[in-house]
């Protein structure tokens, strides 16, 4: 496995993106993609979370000391996957408060102290990232506001677990009340994204469904020969398509996929900031079969980019969506 410590170059080896934009976001190194996030749908998802969080010496095991034994032991790797996994909620907006604009930081945050509702009987409380910032021109602000006065707001929000998380509950409706860490942040008005804050925060707001073109662009290895990137670059019709295919089910998806290859061993996704375990596996087909190497491996970053052409995404960003009021957690 080429070492974490070389995938972690992958921002200089990839460079910027075309066109002076932002640098390829961070990737982590993993053995595998990483597992898409876990989608909690309304509050009876969030208590089975919060269930699955219960500390083994919590809990209320029957039986003999072999059987008690065994469901604390099961319990003890519930709370692990649990603690290891990564969730998506999509709520309507129409409830959170905004602090005031900050026009010099071109900043708006929620207020705080800061509750999600997902539902009537269940919560989610920040426990970083309280205010769930995103960078925003005037503009761009009032658009938001405009659409959570109209009913169509909504927040999609991906996040992880604190490594301490425990559930408490709601004193006012009960129910359960569960800390989060915030990953990443969208505010969408129907199927127009607004504007995004977290991991995502430089991805383009234009959508390949609003316009913007994707582009893959295959980076120098950031491990073994440069004749590998040539063998990449003979694929890369098929790495298009691949990628045509993932943004029909996520029209904004984009991110770099670190491919090994190696003469010895299938092609394989090392590193992956996409987020979508479809896209890696059609990548990992589209590259089978490659010669390119002799012995040894190679680690080759492919970007996977939506370039919107001028004028598209603030377009997109203006227009209300006609389609879609924010999902009613249920």
């Amino acid at each position: 496995m080429i070492p974490t410590l070389v995938a972690a170059a992958l921002l200089v080896a990839a460079g910027a993106a075309p066109g002076g934009s932002a640098a390829s976001p961070v990737v982590r190194h993993e053995e595998a993609p990483a597992a898409a996030p876990r989608s909690l749908a309304g509050p009876a998802d969030v208590a089975a979370v919060c269930e699955a969080l219960t500390p083994p010496e919590r809990l209320r095991a029957k039986g003999d000391a072999l059987e008690r034994g065994e469901q604390e032991q099961r319990q003890a790797d519930a709370r692990d996957d649990a603690l290891a996994a990564r969730y998506a909620v999509t709520v309507p907006a129409a409830r959170l408060a905004f602090a005031p604009y900050d026009g010099p930081e071109r900043r708006l945050a929620l207020a705080e102290p800061l509750a999600i509702e997902v539902g009537r009987r269940a919560k989610l409380w920040t426990v970083s990232e309280r205010g769930l910032p995103v960078e925003v021109d005037a503009a761009g602000a009032r658009r938001i506001l405009d659409a959570q006065r109209a009913g169509r707001l909504a927040l999609a929000l991906t996040f992880d677990l604190p490594d301490d998380a425990a559930c408490g509950a709601d004193p006012r409706r009960g129910g359960a009340a569960l800390p989060i860490d915030p990953v990443d942040w969208r505010w969408m008005d129907g199927d127009a994204l607004l504007a995004r804050g977290g991991a995502g925060a430089d991805r383009p707001l234009a959508t390949a469904a609003q316009g913007a073109r994707p582009k893959v662009d295959v980076g120098e290895p950031i491990a073994g020969p440069t004749a590998a990137k040539r063998a990449v670059l003979a694929r890369v019709g098929a790495l298009g398509a691949c990628y045509a295919e993932a943004l029909r089910k996520d029209p904004a998806l984009d991110g770099v996929l670190v491919v090994e290859l190696s003469a010895a061993t299938a092609p394989a996704v090392a590193a992956d900031s996409t987020g979508s375990p479809e896209l890696a596996a059609c990548v990992e087909r589209a590259l089978a079969g490659l010669a390119t190497l002799e012995r040894g491996k190679a680690a080759v970053p492919i970007r996977f980019e939506l370039v919107a052409p001028e004028g598209v995404a603030d377009a997109a960003s203006a227009a209300p969506a006609a389609s879609a009021a924010p999902p009613a957690a249920r």
